[in-house]
């Protein structure tokens, strides 16, 4: 812009003189004024251009120092991206190792708890089977108790009995050649039983079974008769032999239904069916037990029973 205005004042001159040759004075004057506007406005114009040409290199200057700067902190944000990016990774790779380090010890401890439940409940099982058994060890010492007390009882019984037969027997006289033997007192239906029962409580058993087959083909319609086939079942069952025991129980369930001996019959068929290990049908058995006589004593152990299966 500057160059433009200084070739315009350069032909200035010459634009003057070609025009003072053709024109008037008056024309000349007129020129002249236009020339000295156009001047002082090309002038204007041309500081004006400066001006904005000035404006305009300190704009890109500006800019220019702004992109610097910019490239400079992008730079710096770079560097420092890639530090955290580097950082970032270490640290990954540590949380990843801490990771498979919580891993394995949350295995170790998982297999240990495992091993200590397993180790508990196989001790609750052992508990559970000791218990079950001293339960059994403790009923069965209590029914021997009471044998060895309903033995001395009978055998004190027998010894009252025999010493009160022979103070009124007859005695034999002096002087007199024959003698009279005291005369053996026949037992009646309830005094047999008893003895037969001091037999089983004495754990004479076989003698016991013996005895109370004699007494149900002497007694076949005695009030007692669903008594001894439960006490020979007893016998059996203290024996060993289960099967037979079974039978006599059930001898007891089906002959005598209103019987008070059918609930422990019942029950006492079932510890013989848990004996064979037929646990199958012995909690049908107790089942059955605690549905038909569900308020007796015998019901509330089958309830245990069928609970323990």
């Amino acid at each position: 812009m500057a160059n433009v205005i200084r070739k315009s004042l350069i032909f200035l001159p010459a634009v003057i003189f070609l025009v003072t040759s053709c024109a008037s004075q008056k024309d000349i004057i007129n020129l002249s004024r236009q020339l000295n506007a156009l001047s002082r406005q090309t002038k204007k114009d041309g500081k004006g251009a400066e001006k904005s040409i000035r404006e305009l290199k300190e704009a890109i200057e500006a800019n220019e120092a702004r992109h610097r700067e910019t490239e400079r902190i992008l730079k710096e944000d770079q560097e420092s991206l890639r530090l955290s990016l580097a950082q970032l990774g270490a640290d990954l790779g540590g949380i990843g190792d801490n990771i498979q380090g919580l891993t394995g010890r949350v295995e170790e401890l998982s297999h240990l708890l495992k091993s200590t439940i397993e180790e508990d409940t196989s001790k609750e099982d052992a508990m559970a089977s000791q218990m079950k058994e001293l339960s059994l060890v403790t009923e069965d010492l209590k029914l021997r108790i009471q044998s060895l007390e309903n033995y001395v009882n009978s055998e004190i019984a027998a010894i009252e009995e025999k010493a009160a037969l022979e103070k009124t027997s007859p005695t034999q006289e002096i002087g007199k050649n024959d003698s009279s033997a005291p005369q053996k007192k026949e037992l009646t239906e309830s005094e047999a039983y008893d003895r037969t029962l001091g037999y089983y409580k004495g754990g004479r058993y076989e003698k016991a079974i013996a005895d109370f087959k004699g007494f149900l083909e002497s007694y076949p319609e005695s009030d007692l008769a669903d008594n001894a086939h439960f006490w020979i079942g007893e016998c059996l069952r203290a024996l060993g032999k289960y099967e037979e025991a079974i039978l006599a129980y059930q001898r007891v369930i089906n002959g005598y239904p209103k019987g008070n001996k059918v609930p422990p019959a019942m029950l006492h068929q079932g510890f013989a069916f848990e004996k064979i290990k037929d646990k199958t049908t012995a909690s049908l058995v107790f089942k059955k037990l605690v549905k038909q006589f569900p308020n007796t004593k015998e019901a509330e152990i089958a309830r245990k029973r069928i609970g323990e299966m």
